[in-house]
């Protein structure tokens, strides 16, 4: 087959021919996923590197793409297939080329090109999407001391700019290249063990005394680190461990060293759902510039994402726009507020009549009980929660896995494991994602006696994950304990064709 060449043009960053801009071209091929049509890669505003600025690009029949950015400083750039999840993340620069080979199955990745040794020695490194998850890997949260925690963190990074440090004294690596790795590596390992002081600052709230048994202090060892690697260095925004760096310095730090603090106040403020405005605000105190502009533009990225649709969100934005009217972040913030924009019209409708509540739910202790009422036909169940982000991407495919189970005769049960305090949330929740069927939040018995020993019954403590689907028969007996996702199911609807297990 002959190789089709797919190009993409940035419009929010690339003028052909603008003064400084230099081509920088990423071509690779994907094996391993044939039906795979798209892959995901972070555009470098500005060279800032936050992994929620993202657009996709198409792959021909062959699985190959190119990629042209015009680029005036050099940035990492990462491109990634959503699932299974592999992804490669290359440390651009202007004017260079690079490939990328990706193995869905084997879930490895080759980077070639222009400081081919150096990419591949960077792609070695520790990557975690949050630094937390290598803090703990590293069992660094369970030392005591912060002296021996700062040894062994400035170790590993020392071990890995050495490395680096060879490829350039040999010339196999260019001098752009180094730096903007140092940047990163210094910018992760700051992040990290500020990560390890944060959680124990976190542990000593209710007391407000942040002194460890050795005699250190926690909140004065964030201090070091801070002033050591300033959240506010724009340089630092080229890593993309900047943002949890800097989200950390603002929510958490400045927040815990402020002479008001208080731990009741901020429950407080979770409660009433003002502690987005707060930290929008307390940033301004703290960062300037382009820190401040890209903080605020990932903060209220990050926040609206999790799909919570405070209304709060709406406000931080437009005054967003106000401050910075020709930001190029907007564009990859405004869809997520138009929606939440969206989900508060569409709650101050009432209800389908297509939706239906189980009556007397704090009654309802099994799941017997709570499919009693339906009985007679199949029963698709759906137990899902409003804080769970995977439960909510599955809702884009209501309608067409309506149509699937209309047409097999088969009913949809809703089951919540929201607690009373989001009662409201929940029914917001069933309006804007147009769920028909019927519905009921599970109380303590139902989500945790009940349902938490049927997800895994080998399991050593009960626990539930969701998004969790069920098959039940006309007779009320389970046909399938894990059935297949909605998302699963429009491709391939006879699989709900099934005898019990």
């Amino acid at each position: 087959m002959k190789h089709a060449t797919i190009v993409v043009a940035l419009s929010a960053l690339i003028v052909t021919g603008c003064r400084g801009n230099k081509e920088t071209v990423i071509t690779g091929s994907i094996t391993g996923n044939p039906g795979l049509k798209t892959l995901v890669y972070t555009v470098p505003l500005s060279g800032t590197s936050y992994p929620g600025f993202q657009d996709t690009i198409r792959l021909d029949e062959a699985g190959h793409f190119e990629l042209k950015l015009a680029m005036k400083q050099p940035a990492f750039i990462r491109v990634w297939i959503p699932e299974p999840h592999v992804s490669a993340k290359i440390v651009a620069e202007p004017g260079n080329s690079y490939h990328v080979t990706m193995d869905a199955n084997e879930k490895c990745t080759r980077v070639s090109g222009a400081n081919e040794k150096g990419q591949m020695l960077y792609t070695s490194l520790p990557d975690p999407e949050y630094v937390g998850m290598e803090a703990r890997k590293l069992n660094l949260r369970a030392d005591t001391s912060l002296a021996s925690i700062h040894e062994k963190v400035e170790a590993l990074k020392q071990s890995e700019l050495s490395k680096f440090k060879e490829l350039l004294d040999n010339g196999e690596v260019s001098k752009s290249f180094f730096d903007l790795v140092k940047i990163d590596r210094d910018c992760y390992h700051a992040s990290l063990e500020a990560n390890v002081s944060t959680s124990k600052a976190f542990s000593m709230l209710e007391s407000k005394q942040f002194v460890l048994p050795s005699g250190e202090n926690v909140l004065e060892n964030l201090a070091r680190i801070f002033a050591l690697y300033p959240p506010d260095d724009e340089q630092l925004l080229f890593s993309s461990f900047w943002n949890q760096y800097a989200e950390n310095y603002v929510t958490n730090y400045k927040l815990f060293t402020r002479e008001d603090f208080d731990l009741l106040k901020l429950r407080e403020m979770y409660a009433n759902r003002v502690l987005y405005a707060f930290c929008i605000n307390e940033s301004k105190n703290c960062l300037t510039g382009k820190a401040l502009e890209c903080f605020q533009a990932a903060y209220l990225h990050v926040t609206a994402l999790q799909k919570k649709y405070e209304k709060e969100l709406i406000a931080l934005f437009e005054q967003f726009e106000k401050d910075y009217p020709s930001s190029e972040y907007t564009r990859y913030v405004k869809p997520l507020i138009d929606q939440i924009v969206l989900f508060h019209q569409i709650n101050e409708k009432p209800f389908d009549e297509t939706v239906q509540f189980v009556d007397d739910y704090e009654h309802v202790n099994t799941l017997e009980e709570a499919i009693k009422p339906l009985q007679g036909k199949k029963i698709y169940i759906d137990v899902w929660a409003t804080w769970c982000g995977p439960c909510k991407e599955e809702f884009q495919h209501q309608q067409a896995l309506k149509k699937i189970l209309d047409e097999q005769n088969i009913q949809q049960l809703y089951i919540s494991i929201d607690t009373d305090d989001h009662d409201q949330q929940w029914k917001d929740n069933i309006k804007f994602y147009g769920l028909s069927g019927t519905h009921i939040r599970a109380n303590e018995n139902l989500h945790v006696v009940d349902l938490c020993k049927r997800f895994d019954k080998n399991a050593k403590e009960p626990y539930i994950a969701i998004p969790w689907y069920i098959l039940v028969d006309e007779k009320g007996n389970i046909i399938k304990e894990h059935a297949e996702w909605p998302s699963q199911i429009i491709q391939d609807p006879g699989i709900l064709n099934i005898t019990k297990d």
